[in-house]
């Protein structure tokens, strides 16, 4: 439960003033030059699209920007399923390091559900305190930040981590336009759940993300049923893999899948369409990115590649290596630090990726990881290391079958046709493997071989050197980062509460003055990271900053300050004047 303090007020004696009209917008030329980031990101697609070599859904936007820009093919989520995702994409960190890893700890009312297996409630991951949202790393080096709209981060984003938020955030809410931007577009309509229902409010086009048009609130409800927008794509056309039931049914949910595919692509070729009217093509890195695999059964939720494996593309203003693919190991794990990399920030030390562009770019990777813990109310541990072809997953419950009972998953038709087989014994071995109600220790595939996954290669003699190998890889990665998974998750959540009864609170921000009669702001929280507003007579709700340094006063204003730690509630307020 959010615990807010009372307002404090702090009244200090005017040590001197400074003239608003001697204030300037000009931006120093450093923050003019530097590129503006555009991340377009998706929902539950595996790279299922013609750049990546499946033409099922047509997609002339996302081409073009393949044709102008990088694919890289062995790009990797470091979950199957997209809060603890988003959590690493946020901090840059694992999710078994900060406690971000279980299927989901907050948001989207889960409280309850989280008391039904016996946690708390509602808490967010604790990183070190040093650890910062990468959209605050990129405001404390003068980037304008917005995010439209999805956040599920498993943790609570405080003030300093936008400029811009919601379902109208855009580039183009900048008061200074020659500001630097890192921006957001998240494009929900190939969620999971838009195979059996729709929400209009996915259906985003025009002029959906424009900032002086309709809002996207005008779009509400769910339509499930007659009233769906018709399939663009034939479920005669569609392809299947192995571990589907091929029935009318599945073929429907799979085609809904390219459909939704061919909408996302006309919201892509609308935000692109806005970055070239605006004038900024021509100083603005795109990346496009789903947020983990595919939402098919056997997809979602789970470390095989069809759960992890994600479409990227990076394209650059000058179209550098345009088309070109490049089969480097890529991890979300790393997204943060390329971001920082190709905006020339210095890499912060907690960061556990590495960059794989631009002038802080690292060698190679050798490897990816990925982990699995509790799926809703389920609770399963495996942690999985890849190269560029083989596939070690560990199993800490042997003894607990594949497949878990997600009801979510189950309002799927394709997942009611794969249980009618399974209870009917209709299933071939490939779609029944997944129901088994043992799993080995360790598995091991060659996805170049068995894309599918369903061979498993761990008792083989043959392969018992890349057994070794991986095992011993996904040894040192867990020494390294640390894995709360193998913590109780009450325990947990009681070792990050301090064994309080609710989540900690910051301390409220202390302010002072300096000899230039300028606010000085901190926290006894460590890690704490302070937001403020100058409120001028008259002003209502501006923006709140990050504060970075001495704030210069101007007579008449007021000066109101939050300070928040990643993993605690947010301070009461201070106001100064």
């Amino acid at each position: 439960m959010k615990h807010w303090l009372p307002t404090l007020l702090l009244s200090f004696t005017f040590l001197c003033t400074c003239d608003r009209a001697a204030e300037t917008t000009e931006a120093p030329r450093s923050e003019i030059d530097r590129p503006n980031i555009l991340w377009l990101t998706c929902e539950d697609i595996s790279p299922m699209l013609s750049m990546f070599g499946d033409s099922t859904a047509h997609t002339p936007n996302l081409d073009r920007l393949a044709a102008r820009g990088v694919r890289f093919p062995n790009t990797f989520s470091v979950a199957g399923v997209c809060a603890p995702s988003r959590n690493c994409i946020a901090t840059g960190m694992y999710p078994i390091s900060i406690g971000g890893h279980n299927m989901r700890t907050m948001s989207y009312g889960k409280a309850t559900e989280l008391r039904a297996i016996g946690l708390p409630g509602s808490y967010g991951a604790l990183p070190p305190p040093e650890v910062k949202m990468m959209s605050q790393v990129f405001r404390g080096n003068g980037y304008f930040t917005s995010n439209n709209r999805k956040e599920d981060y498993q943790l609570r984003a405080p003030k300093t981590a936008w400029d811009d938020k919601g379902s109208k955030a855009h580039w183009r809410h900048r008061k200074d336009p020659r500001q630097p931007f890192f921006s957001i577009f998240n494009m929900e309509v190939t969620h999971e759940s838009q195979i059996w229902q729709t929400n209009p409010r996915h259906f985003r086009i025009r002029p959906h993300f424009s900032s002086d048009t309709s809002t996207v609130e005008e779009l509400t409800g769910v339509i499930k049923g007659a009233g769906r927008p018709a399939l663009t794509v034939s479920p005669d056309d569609v392809p299947l893999p192995p571990y589907l039931v091929d029935d009318a049914p599945t073929r429907n949910d799979v085609a809904r899948v390219y459909s939704n595919i061919e909408i996302l692509d006309q919201q892509v070729g609308l935000l692109l369409d806005q970055l070239e009217e605006d004038g900024l093509a021509d100083n603005t890195i795109i990346f496009f990115y789903s947020d983990h695999g595919g939402p098919l059964p056997r997809q979602k939720r789970l470390l095989y590649d069809s759960g992890l494996r994600v479409p990227m593309i990076v394209a650059w203003p000058d179209d550098r290596r345009a088309g070109e693919i490049d089969s480097t190991l890529f991890s979300f794990v790393d997204l943060a630090p390329t971001a920082f990399s190709l905006a020339g920030i210095e890499l912060p030390d907690y960061l556990q990726g590495q960059a794989i562009l631009g002038e802080q770019a690292a060698d190679a990777r050798k490897y990816i990881f990925a982990a699995s813990d509790r799926l809703d109310g389920f609770y399963d541990r495996i942690r999985a290391a890849r190269d560029g072809r083989f596939k070690y997953l560990r199993n800490y419950y042997p003894e607990r079958g594949y497949y878990l009972p997600v009801v979510y998953r189950e309002q799927m038709n394709a997942m009611q046709s794969l249980l009618q087989g399974r209870d009917a014994g209709t299933l071939t071995d490939a779609q029944a493997q997944w129901f088994r109600k043992a799993k080995p220790a360790e598995e091991l595939f060659d996805t170049q071989a068995d894309p599918y996954e369903l061979n498993n290669l761990a008792a083989n003699p043959d392969y018992a050197d890349k057994l070794a190998e991986l095992r011993g890889a996904t040894d040192e990665w867990l020494a390294e980062v640390g894995d709360l998974g193998a913590i109780n998750e009450i325990e947990l959540v009681d070792r990050f509460w301090n064994g309080k009864e609710e989540m900690p609170v910051t301390g409220r921000p202390q302010a002072s003055r300096d000899s230039l009669g300028r606010f000085l702001l901190s926290s006894k929280t460590p890690g704490a990271q302070i937001a403020y507003q100058m409120v001028t007579p008259g002003e209502k709700n501006p923006v709140w900053q990050v504060y970075t340094g001495p704030i210069d006063y101007v007579r008449g204003d007021t000066l109101r300050a939050v300070a928040q730690r990643i993993g605690y509630q947010e301070s009461g307020v201070s106001i100064g004047y």
